[in-house]
């Protein structure tokens, strides 16, 4: 092969390797690493700056591409190993995006934090011995092949260490879900945070919490709660700075809607209570707090709380109340409240009817959610804590 056919090859290798390595990026980055990206910036900013997405993304790619530029100047990859000129930039973008689900210092993994050093000490040390053999043979790399074998060994590695970066970056579903309510949060777009994985079964009680006050902010909070995946009972109803908190959201507009006087080390019920009794609760408090005791399965208190915060024969009582009550007029022998509705009355002779149709616990669970799910008498009997038994009562 001649020398312009040799370096004809290996420009087009090398703007192909390009092409393909600026697309994963600017992709991966753009299209589902963006809220990731957003809550890192947020986080080692102290909340002072906000990521852009497409800004961000052209500058992290300019800045990866450039390391790629500065590692291809050591001169120990070519020909059939050009692509791991790229390797560097790519470990980066795994230290970028390899965040921990939780945490309360630094986002990034500690195993990343030392073990991304070494390589790029291993790398460097490889490449430098490569450029070294390489001169003693004063033969090109990769010489003796042809162009289109060498091309797809290329893009083959290049393959690989994109599939690499995908498995090592956080990709947890519910942990983006988390992420991308957050964000729209922020920006003040409660119903679009509420669409985020709305047809998944995934939750946690940091989802819980999230969209509870989405739902509280559209005034939707007793009409469809029960509609997503719950986890965490009423405890997930709000913040405790632990095991359920914002990554991003300021925690403080979640309390500031439900009064002026601040959580301490109460529970989110026990805080309802006190705020309610003592006059400090906003109007939302209302909502949270009847549905925190559906959260927790607490028929008895609240019918206590519905019929003094509601007028419970009207038309307009938010569907899960009325569903709650009239489950609870049909499990107590005794009910303080009867309540009756022509449609929910059907409706819930309908889920008895289905949960006794099935034997196998499994096949019931399937049944009844494809056709109840979304109500509180799923949520009662299959939700959280699965409790089957009382489908017998």
């Amino acid at each position: 092969m001649t020398n312009y056919h040799r370096a004809n090859n290996s420009t087009l290798l090398r703007l192909a390797c390009a092409i393909v390595f600026i697309l994963f990026v600017f992709l991966y980055l753009y299209c589902f690493q963006a809220d990731l990206l957003f809550m890192l910036q947020h986080v080692l900013s102290g909340g002072t700056t906000h990521y852009d997405k497409a800004i961000g993304t052209i500058v992290i790619t300019a800045v990866l591409y450039l390391v790629h530029v500065g590692a291809k100047k050591l001169g120990g990859f070519g020909g059939g190993l050009y692509a791991l000129t790229y390797f560097p930039s790519l470990l980066l973008l795994v230290v970028l995006t390899a965040v921990a689900d939780s945490h309360t210092g630094s986002p990034f993994r500690r195993l990343w934090l030392w073990l991304a050093p070494l390589l790029l000490a291993a790398y460097v040390c490889v490449s430098l011995l490569s450029r070294y053999k390489l001169k003693l043979s004063q033969e090109p790399m990769g010489a003796d092949s042809t162009f289109v074998g060498t091309m797809w060994k290329n893009l083959s590695v290049m393959a690989l260490m994109f599939i690499a970066v995908c498995l090592c970056g956080n990709s947890d579903r519910v942990f983006h879900y988390r992420l991308r309510i957050e964000r729209l949060l922020s920006s003040g777009d409660f119903s679009e945070a509420l669409r985020v994985g709305a047809k998944s079964d995934d939750a946690n009680a940091n989802l819980t919490m999230l969209r509870a006050y989405a739902m509280s902010r559209t005034k939707q909070m007793g009409e469809r709660l029960f509609e997503y995946p719950l986890a965490g009972g009423s405890n997930a109803l709000l913040p405790d700075g632990k095991d359920v908190r914002c990554l991003v959201y300021p925690e403080r507009q979640i309390f500031k809607a439900l009064s002026i006087r601040k959580k301490g080390d109460m529970t989110p019920m026990e805080y309802l209570r006190y705020i309610e009794n003592n006059g400090l609760a906003m109007k939302p408090a209302v909502d949270y707090m009847l549905c925190g005791y559906l959260l927790d399965k607490d028929l008895d208190g609240f019918v206590k709380a519905v019929i003094r915060k509601y007028d419970v024969s009207s038309p307009s009582l938010p569907k899960h109340y009325k569903e709650a009550l009239t489950l609870y007029t049909h499990l107590r022998s005794n009910p303080s409240v009867v309540y009756h509705d022509e449609v929910m009355d059907a409706d819930y002779a309908d889920f008895q009817s289905l949960g006794r149709k099935y034997k196998d616990k499994t096949e019931r669970e399937a049944y009844v959610r494809d056709m109840f799910g979304g109500t509180y008498w799923c949520y009662y009997f299959y939700g959280g804590t699965p409790s089957a038994d009382k489908m017998s009562k």
